[in-house]
């Protein structure tokens, strides 16, 4: 016996949990952080982006370096 789209009982939320979740690790849970500034002045945040430039830029740079070996190696090897 077919049940109409009026008989249906529609779901309400009502906040219960069915499963304890006491003891679930939290580790994906990532909270949001309401200062974006971490209490760093103008001058601070300047340095610690240059900081980080001047520590990630070579290792990227060395990437990029590395594929465009690759395929200048894979175009001679290929043609």
């Amino acid at each position: 016996m077919k049940k109409n789209k009026a008989d249906k009982k529609k779901y309400v939320d009502d906040g219960h949990t069915i499963y304890n979740m006491d003891n679930v690790p939290q580790a994906f849970y990532r909270r949001k952080s309401t200062d974006k500034n971490v209490g760093l002045n103008r001058k601070e945040r300047r340095a610690a982006i240059r900081a980080a430039l001047a520590t990630y830029l070579p290792m990227f740079l060395c990437t990029i370096f590395c594929f465009a070996i690759v395929g200048l190696l894979m175009y001679l090897w290929l043609s």
